[in-house]
């Protein structure tokens, strides 16, 4: 296929969808972008900016954090009940959010960049503050977003493009400033002018952001509410209740196979996270070349979009679980690689090979968009998996997006936490020194933190990239069993829709169910279908 062709084939196929206009796509990508921009600017900068110019020490970050992440866990299932539930107004749940969150998260991003006083313990309060609002209206506008696309992305054939285009939309994000903020603050020698230059490209990235995270609302348009109300109508005609936060909903979310394997494999990905939170410490002291982290991310990011936009291509070959776990093995071999120069370390050496070690960082990076988008498709794909296994169980479709959005973040939270302790427990280990606030120079650092900080990036990213792999070995919804479940699942669907049947005819079909279920050999008396069939579910109840 020629590039003209390809072009074609991304106009056509990939940036359009059979349930979404342009315009919509757009709309929900450019939210996705500006809340990408804003979490990379704290995530990935926030943490040397704390050690760097205010003066915060490595058990203080740790303190903090784990306080943030425990208060965390408390805020998922709420966000997914309120958006699954109905609204009294015109105004769906889901809007109220995606008109509210973007100041608060904006604002207290940009305060996490500013340096409010000489005192470190001030500097901690103000830190601490800021990071517990950033992640309050982030983990709410996250949940929103995640429901929103999975109520908007219903078709399973729409999946692999849409959320192609989302990881595309995240990754532009991301990248911009890990990569324009390296470069300008590498320019220039004064610590003073430094910390200026962190305030600003925060200023700008908040304008930014917080401009893209309003286009969903003013892009989908009455879409967002028509979603839900579309949705709300169908509970009311085709279930036998609401779905809630109940018994039955927990099951299917425990018992749902691939969601479980995939946050399974996120746990063990909390390992290579430490490798990329320590990656401006392995460039700015290591290597001594902070603004080099920019131009191999440049390189890395490259790979990445090459990655990305051939899972449209690959995603009728080659399954989300394989493109997923494949990458996770590809990475580990390039971090094996720059593992080797662990052996007889010497830190002249290893900053004459610097770009050879910068080369084996953006190699390894290639799948990475890939993998997101591989997630969110998998994500997806499990909700069917979860109605299926509610039509198997409870004779009941248990299919809750917003509940299985904010069961994810609860997962998240929960390796967040561990990816926390792990982390800073290493760093602290590295013996890594924080500069006081108000000093003109930064701390040089020993030969031996700067030997440990480069062990935390080549082990852990060989250690994490390797166990995620192995990992999707446990997985089984794929190849002809994930046909056959979905085969059953459309069979059921299609029992369940009322057409031309009369509800004494859907008793009927529901009593045949439930009597090849429990191995009843024989019909019920005419008549009696109703009556048992409640019988046996006050029973079951």
């Amino acid at each position: 296929m020629g590039i003209a062709q390809k072009v074609k084939y991304f106009k056509e196929e990939v940036f359009t969808s059979s349930t979404m206009s342009a315009k919509e796509l757009w709309g929900y990508t450019a939210g996705i972008a500006g809340n990408t921009m804003g979490q990379d600017s704290t995530t990935t900068l926030s943490d040397v900016f704390e050690r760097d110019f205010m003066g915060i020490e490595n058990t203080q970050l740790q303190i903090k954090e784990n306080v943030r992440n425990i208060f965390g866990f408390f805020f998922p299932p709420i966000a997914g009940a309120w958006y699954d539930s109905a609204s009294h107004g015109k105004r769906s749940h889901l809007r109220k959010a995606l008109n509210i969150t973007p100041i608060p998260f904006a604002l207290s991003s940009l305060m996490l960049f500013i340096v409010p006083s000489s005192s470190v313990m001030t500097n901690y309060v103000w830190a601490f503050v800021a990071g517990m609002v950033f992640s309050l209206v982030d983990t709410f506008y996250d949940i929103a977003m995640g429901a929103l696309g999975l109520k908007l992305c219903e078709n399973p054939k729409d999946r692999k493009n849409f959320f192609t285009l989302s990881s595309l939309a995240a990754s532009v994000g991301s990248i911009l400033p890990g990569w324009l903020t390296p470069i300008i603050v590498d320019k220039f020698q004064s610590h003073s002018t430094q910390q200026l230059v962190y305030l600003i490209m925060a200023i700008i990235f908040c304008v930014f952001g917080v401009t893209a995270m309003y286009m969903p609302s003013v892009l989908i348009g009455d879409k967002i509410d028509r979603s839900i109300q579309t949705l709300e109508k169908k509970k009311s005609e085709n279930m036998d209740k609401n779905i809630q936060w109940n018994r039955e909903t927990v099951i299917a979310i425990f018992s749902n196979r691939p969601f479980i394997v995939l946050q399974l494999s996120m746990l063990s990905d909390t390992i290579r996270q430490v490798t990329y939170s320590t990656f401006n410490f392995l460039y700015k002291d290591v290597l001594d070349d902070f603004g080099l982290k920019s131009y191999m991310e440049m390189i890395s990011g490259t790979l990445k979009y090459i990655g990305l936009f051939a899972v449209p291509f690959i995603g009728n070959k080659v399954s989300a679980r394989n493109i997923l776990a494949g990458g996770y093995a590809y990475t580990a071999f390039f971090y094996a690689l720059m593992s080797l120069f662990n052996i007889n370390f010497n830190l002249k050496t290893l900053r004459k090979y610097k770009v050879v070690i910068g080369l084996l960082i953006g190699l390894a990076g290639m799948p990475n968009d890939a993998q997101s988008a591989a997630r969110k498709i998998i994500t997806a794909d499990s909700t069917d998996y979860m109605e299926w296994y509610g039509f198997k169980r409870f004779d009941n479709p248990v299919r809750s997006d917003g509940m299985l959005t904010a069961a994810g973040n609860i997962m998240g939270k929960i390796t967040a936490l561990a990816k926390t302790n792990l982390y800073y427990s290493l760093f602290g280990w590295t013996g890594y020194q924080s500069t006081p606030p108000g000093s003109t120079e930064r701390i040089i650092q020993t030969d031996k933190t700067l030997h440990r900080v480069f062990m935390m990036v080549s082990l852990c990213g060989l250690a994490g990239n390797t166990l995620s792999a192995l990992v999707f070995l446990f997985d089984n919804f794929t190849g002809k069993r994930k046909e056959k479940i979905m085969a059953e699942l459309e069979a059921f669907r299609n029992e369940r829709t009322p057409q031309d049947t009369t509800a004494d005819e859907q008793t009927e079909k529901r009593c045949c169910r439930l009597r090849r279920r429990f191995f009843i050999p024989s019909p019920l008396p005419a008549g009696q279908n109703r009556r048992v069939l409640r019988s046996f579910l006050c029973y079951r109840k």
